[in-house]
């Protein structure tokens, strides 16, 4: 796309960390959705890196699908498919989810698709402020904190989640980034109530987002 320079290398490196942990997960002859694809960044690499995998992406936006597809076709990729639709209308079979930064509940919406797939999930959310109730999702997810929070506490938990970009102070961002932790752990433990095997990591270097966080879930055997 048009990046500049230094975006691109933050862009890099956030899906370098992506496709390592999906790579791990994958099997061949699995099937990958990336959910809120945008242009194909994640879902692209993906294909090129497994070809022994089907890559669907999923978008709303037609002119991303249009660009992704360019992408594809420039790359002579046989195992990409394409779908312009809202996350939760898809209905096909898949073994792992991914989203890179889908905003706010749209995270909550795709970890909630891939569980009632049985599939496992690899996802970095964003937005953490403009997580709300919706007919999809309640918050606090978790049995866990919604014995210690109210939905108003758990939102004010998730404005504070968003304090954490580079210009601010560094201990006003330590505290944006326990917060994010926490409604991070919210998701983790919900889908551990599934029975997934569920765990929050950190993309590396811490630079390439303020919003860093990878949380994976697997579902038990």
């Amino acid at each position: 796309g048009k990046m500049s320079s230094d975006r691109a290398l933050r862009k890099q490196q956030q899906l370098n960390n992506l496709i390592s942990v999906v790579t791990n997960l994958a099997k061949p002859g699995g099937i990958i959705v990336d959910f809120c694809s945008g242009g194909g960044h994640v879902g692209i690499v993906l294909a090129y890196t497994l070809p022994s995998c089907q890559v669907i992406l999923i978008e709303n936006k037609e002119e991303s699908l249009v660009r992704a597809k360019q992408r594809c076709d420039e790359l002579y990729l046989d195992n990409v498919w394409f779908i312009q639709s809202n996350l939760d209308y898809f209905t096909g079979p898949f073994n792992i989810g991914v989203a890179l930064h889908a905003c706010g509940v749209a995270t909550d919406m795709v970890i909630e698709h891939c569980i009632k797939a049985g599939a496992a999930f690899v996802v970095c959310p964003c937005c953490y402020g403009f997580i709300q109730n919706t007919v999809k999702c309640s918050f606090p997810r978790s049995k866990q904190f919604n014995e210690v929070l109210s939905y108003k506490e758990h939102m004010v938990l998730c404005r504070f989640a968003d304090q954490t970009a580079a210009q601010l102070p560094p201990e006003r961002r330590l505290i944006g980034k326990q917060c994010m932790g926490l409604v991070d752990l919210d998701r983790a433990w919900a889908a551990e109530e599934h029975g997934y095997t569920a765990q929050i990591t950190s993309m590396e270097p811490e630079s390439c987002s303020p919003k860093n966080n990878i949380v994976v879930g697997v579902p038990s055997d």
